[in-house]
């Protein structure tokens, strides 16, 4: 169990961006290239096509889906929740499910879609005063979802119809992803590969990152030995990502379209992916090129893609809207305070 020392000093950086020099050009390209690519895609495309299927979209699924995404928030709420054992923090259900919800609202105006969970990480710290715990329950509630993500389109990649991506077939592409990011976590939680891999990086310009990679190595230990909550929690995940697909499908039928549900199933963990890289604001813009990108390889018009990606967007928009009144209600007890006090002692 991580003792009081060291819960101060692994918070440090594993949801912060590099240095202030790049944040800040960071922060000044991303809305340069949401606005370029949205200015591209519309330039490109039939803005009243598009219009008119999103008017005459079916209230319906629309609806079906809002409540089916909230739905898989509060299931990923449970699994935030699960994750808290191995690093001994307890708090009650609903709470989490408030941090998730304040979390989703935050992605909506933050830059970034990891945005959110630096919010949720924040606020489980100011409730349990313990900020590099609850900061790596969110770390490995994120990467547990990476994993589901990946290992849902490798698989559905093998029934998806023949596509080639940078000169990449769709498969292969997924495949390399995955290994590549278990790679990752095989070296985070292997005490001896981990120690190979770092005396490599000392003699690599890579060096740089040497003591954020050891923050998260020394405060992801205490999973290890946590088989069971992992392998629950990834389930949890695909689950997560299954109702993410279901949510696009129902989209689908909202705008009187009929998608194959193995095209989805392989599309859509892409397109969740690609939005997280940190080129525009909250993945606005790479999106919805992906969704004419992907779609279009399977016959679908351009307008009918960028309708799916903006019908997401507004689901997702709204479901995301009781996050804004759960913190609007957010108390301000004493144990904050304290909490505060005490992150501020162990630094």
């Amino acid at each position: 169990m991580p003792s009081r020392a060291d819960d101060g000093a692994p918070a440090q950086g594993l949801l912060q961006p590099g240095g202030r020099t790049g944040g800040r050009l960071l922060r000044w390209l991303k809305p340069v290239v949401s606005v370029s690519l949205y200015a591209i895609i519309f330039r490109f495309s039939d803005t009243s096509a598009i219009l008119g299927r999103l008017s005459v979209a079916r209230l319906e699924f629309v609806a079906a889906g809002v409540l089916l995404y909230a739905g898989g928030q509060a299931l990923s709420a449970w699994r935030w929740r699960m994750l808290l054992q191995p690093v001994a923090l307890s708090v009650p259900y609903r709470r989490m499910v408030s941090f998730y919800f304040i979390g989703m609202f935050f992605n909506l105006f933050l830059p970034t879609i990891i945005g959110g969970d630096a919010v949720k990480a924040l606020l489980l710290a100011r409730e349990t005063g313990q900020p590099a715990r609850a900061t790596i329950s969110v770390f490995m509630e994120r990467n547990l979802g990476l994993l589901a993500l990946l290992l849902i389109a490798s698989v559905a990649a093998w029934w998806a119809p023949p596509i080639t991506l940078f000169h990449l077939p769709l498969t292969a592409l997924a495949l390399l992803l995955s290994l590549a990011f278990i790679g990752v976590n095989v070296v985070l939680m292997r005490p001896a590969i981990y120690q190979a891999v770092d005396r490599i990086i000392v003699s690599t310009p890579l060096r740089r990152l040497q003591g954020r990679a050891a923050s998260i190595y020394a405060a992801i230990t205490p999973y290890w030995a946590a088989h069971r909550v992992l392998v629950n929690a990834f389930a949890l995940s695909l689950a997560f990502q299954a109702i993410v697909i279901g949510v696009v499908f129902l989209n689908a039928r909202a705008l009187r379209y009929d998608l194959p549900l193995i095209a989805v199933a392989v599309f859509v963990p892409l397109i969740s992916l690609g939005g997280m890289l940190p080129v525009s604001v909250n993945g606005l813009g790479v999106r919805e090129a992906l969704y004419i990108l992907l779609f279009g390889r399977i016959g679908v018009s351009t307008e009918l893609a960028v309708s799916l990606a903006l019908l997401y967007l507004a689901v997702t928009f709204v479901a995301s809207l009781p996050g804004g009144l759960m913190y609007a209600l957010q108390p301000a007890p004493q144990r904050i305070l304290a909490a505060q006090r005490a992150a501020s002692d162990v630094r």
